[in-house]
């Protein structure tokens, strides 16, 4: 295994799943009233894993097919890649927290769990830009070898994300409340984030030379 490939494929994925949003806030919201956690996670976890592999070998392998193609997919892809960046540096010097999280005590039962879980998945428009637009666009940089090590590296960084915030609840939503760890993880996707942008737009550029 390409190591270097598998760990661009978890940092980049955990960057762009770790921002809180409806899901996450939903998943943490489960966990703390106890509500089949596992269930929940394992639901995250596994639209995720289709998701990336639908951006990586599907949508990404048709547009590789067509120079013109590949050229819209990858300027899309570093467009939404630098706006990430520069969304993630706006935010760490704002400090987010994560402060509205309010547990209901009612729980659900597992069918309309499973439900809500997809619903709050997706029928999130950001789900597919994060898994087929941003992962799918850096893929077209890859070859064979190399997609399938960072298609490993990005669904290991869903199942770690959703599992471990899912499990470690109550920590996680004291740390997720801290300014300073978001200064620090915003700071970091950010960096993260151009660095991807470069790579993907770079490509773009290779493509275009081969007109």
């Amino acid at each position: 295994m390409e190591f270097s490939i598998y760990w661009y494929g978890f940092a980049f994925s955990f960057s762009l799943f770790a921002t809180i949003g409806a899901q996450n806030v939903f998943v943490l919201k489960q966990a703390l009233m106890q509500n089949h956690i596992a269930i929940v996670c394992l639901v995250c976890f596994v639209c995720d894993m289709v998701l990336v592999v639908l951006g990586v070998f599907g949508i990404a392998k048709f547009f590789s097919q067509n120079t013109y193609l590949t050229i819209v997919l990858g300027t899309l892809g570093s467009i939404f890649v630098l706006s990430y960046g520069l969304l993630a540096l706006r935010s760490a010097y704002k400090t987010q927290v994560l402060n509205d999280l309010e547990v209901d005590s009612a729980k659900s039962c597992v069918h309309s769990l499973i439900l809500q879980t997809l619903a709050i998945t997706l029928f999130n428009p950001h789900v597919y830009l994060d898994t087929i637009v941003v992962i799918g666009a850096y893929s077209l940089t890859l070859d064979t070898t190399q997609k399938i090590n960072f298609s490993l590296g990005a669904i290991s960084a869903s199942f770690v994300w959703f599992f471990c915030l899912g499990f470690f609840a109550y920590k996680a939503s004291v740390f997720l409340k801290n300014k300073k760890v978001w200064i620090i993880i915003n700071t970091l996707t950010a960096i993260i984030m151009f660095v991807i942008a470069y790579w993907i737009f770079d490509f773009t550029l290779q493509e275009i030379a081969k007109l």
